[in-house]
């Protein structure tokens, strides 16, 4: 292929991700408000809303001690409002009876010995993160699950302690739609010295 061609095949390629960002930008037009307010009639949240065993947290005092969680949680550019968390109490199992229990083993099951083994997040995901048109990128999905994990450890973790990740394991189920809601389970499993083990 000539340098001719090639130059004109890059510059076709450059045009339609700039009119395809252009095309969703535009579609993007929910507002913070518009989102708080269909979020708060969401059959989940009336759900979470209304079980004993947890409570919603203001993630502020977390996300201020998280130095590795700054790329989605608060990014206003993006998710447009923080997520609605839930903390779940360690004195019930209900948190646990919340996941699947054909794909989370027993040995990957809530430790009970956390304060808050769990926490469920329900969060907005626009159209400026798609990947393929409608769907989110896989990158921005791993960047959801580690927030909503890290946000985790830091709730259990003494002021002043510093969130990193030792390694992250993302396994793809399924795509999941832009434009709506994601209801995000996140919970420690476990501990080893210094590290938290989450999933």
């Amino acid at each position: 292929m000539d340098l001719a061609v090639r130059s004109t095949l890059r510059a076709a390629a450059v045009d339609a991700m700039v009119l395809t960002r252009r095309l969703f930008a535009a579609q993007c037009t929910s507002t913070a408000a518009d989102v708080i307010r269909s979020r708060a009639q969401l059959p989940a949240v009336s759900d979470l809303a209304a079980n004993v065993s947890c409570a919603p947290i203001a993630v502020g005092p977390a996300l201020a001690r998280m130095r590795s969680c700054d790329s989605h949680f608060g990014y206003q550019a993006i998710s447009k409002v923080v997520p609605l968390v839930f903390a779940w109490n360690n004195s019930t199992l209900d948190c646990a009876r919340q996941l699947n229990a054909k794909t989370v083993p027993d040995e990957r099951r809530p430790d009970m010995q956390f304060a808050t083994p769990m926490i469920t997040a329900i969060d907005y995901i626009n159209e400026n993160v798609n990947g393929h048109p409608g769907l989110i990128h896989g990158g921005m999905t791993t960047i959801i699950a580690h927030s909503t994990a890290s946000l985790l450890a830091a709730i259990n973790s003494a002021p002043g302690t510093r969130i990193v990740s030792q390694s992250l394991n993302m396994d793809y189920k399924k795509p999941i739609r832009t434009g709506g809601f994601v209801k995000i389970h996140a919970w420690l499993y476990g501990s080893r010295q210094s590290c938290l083990k989450a999933a």
